[in-house]
């Protein structure tokens, strides 16, 4: 519970990610389309606010969230965040103390990341389950639990899906190297990138008291988000788009195997 304005506002700016770096204008944000796949700008196609009701007068509270829609000017997809609009102190190189509009996201719905990838095998369920959960951990600003989520889903392809013995992940990682699966054969670049992952998310549940550890940043879960990718494009993403290249070719050219 917030005690007062103070508290409210430090728990915002606290809390959650500040993205004034992509407002244009009132009209227009650069936000990521997940359609798409690229950063563009958005249309802006309506605002809700909170009203404050008096006795003779409604007026806006300019102080509470508001809801902001988006809409993608290209393949029309849209999204919604809730946002904070925060006037924030901040001193100039002249030395004076200017007062700064800031905006700070709470949510996004849906999510702002890429939320499912298509080239995921559907089973074991619990693959998508653990990426899609870190992404929102992200959208959520929590980077500890994204990259405990994005370790999950590491675990959860080197045993249900290469058939690793379960124990240690990092000698799980090395024993599935030169495994096949899926036409590709599992190669010691992914058991290196896999230990990143690994790695990363033990940092983020334990820390073990280094001061340069303990904070887990938004810049850090997508970098991790990143790193992951590259791991899953090896096995899934490539074979998938080479297989449908040629699916393709051989509809087309009518050449039947």
């Amino acid at each position: 519970m917030f005690i007062d304005k103070e508290t409210e506002q430090n728990y915002i700016l606290e809390n959650y990610p500040e993205v004034t770096d992509s407002r244009l204008d009132d009209n227009h944000w650069d936000l990521f389309c997940s359609t798409c796949n690229i950063v563009r700008g958005f249309q802006v196609v309506r605002k809700a606010y909170t009203a404050d009701k008096g006795q003779y007068s409604t007026s806006v509270n300019w102080d509470a969230p508001r809801t902001v829609y988006f809409k993608c000017p290209v393949c029309g997809t849209y999204k919604f965040w809730i946002l904070f609009r925060l006037s924030v102190p901040e001193v100039r190189e002249d030395g004076q103390t200017y007062s700064v509009e800031r905006w700070y996201k709470v949510t996004s719905i849906p999510n702002d990341g890429s939320e499912e990838i298509e080239e995921l095998p559907d089973e074991p369920a619990s693959l998508r389950t653990a990426y899609r959960q870190a992404v929102r951990a992200m959208d959520a600003n929590a980077h500890i639990a994204a990259a405990a989520m994005f370790r999950r889903a590491l675990q959860v392809i080197t045993r249900e899906i290469l058939k690793a013995t379960p124990g240690n992940l990092a000698n799980e990682l090395q024993a599935v190297v030169g495994t096949k699966y899926n036409g590709v054969t599992v190669s010691q670049d992914f058991s290196d990138v896999g230990y990143i992952i690994k790695e990363a998310g033990n940092q983020g549940a334990h820390p073990d008291d280094d001061p340069d550890l303990l904070d887990f940043t938004q810049q850090d879960a997508e970098d991790l988000q990143n790193i992951f990718m590259e791991l899953v494009s090896e096995l899934f993403v490539v074979p998938e788009a080479k297989r449908k290249a040629k699916d393709d070719f051989l509809k087309r050219r009518k050449i039947k195997t």
